[in-house]
């Protein structure tokens, strides 16, 4: 069992004993269970998966830190801080689409290098909602 907390900027997203938590690295994926070796990570645009008992919740996340570490009561402690999260049900393909193509055509209008970096952001996490959207929508 791990105590797993993940937080947004705008919300805590998940603070509950869970038995598992996939997540996207800079490494690759990684699953953390229960007396995992302490370690801090760089989260990468992709899918994270919470799974408590026979149930998985799927998240669409975007760009973060992971650091695992033993707790005081015997469970290994999980805290993903995230830049955006969104529920697979709560993703909307549409929406997401929506927004790429407003970053895309910002891309396209500015040059400077700042505005550039912003809009790639923007690109990289619509992307990402449209791939997972797309998974679970089958």
């Amino acid at each position: 069992m791990l105590k797993l907390k993940v937080v947004t900027p705008d919300a805590i997203i998940v603070d509950e004993i869970v038995d598992s938590i996939s997540l996207p690295t800079e490494s690759g994926m990684i699953t953390v269970l229960n007396k995992h070796v302490p370690l801090v990570a760089t989260i990468k645009s992709g899918e994270m998966t919470v799974r408590k008992g026979e149930a998985g919740i799927g998240y669409a996340v975007y760009k973060g830190l992971v650091n695992v570490r033993p707790h005081i009561k015997g469970l290994t402690e999980v805290v993903v801080l995230l830049e955006s999260s969104e529920k697979v049900d709560q993703l909307d393909e549409e929406i997401a689409q929506a927004a790429l193509t407003r970053a895309e055509e910002m891309q396209n209008e500015k040059e400077e290098e700042l505005e550039f970096g912003a809009t790639e952001s923007i690109i990289e996490r619509e992307l990402n909602r449209i791939k997972i959207a797309r998974k679970y929508k089958r």
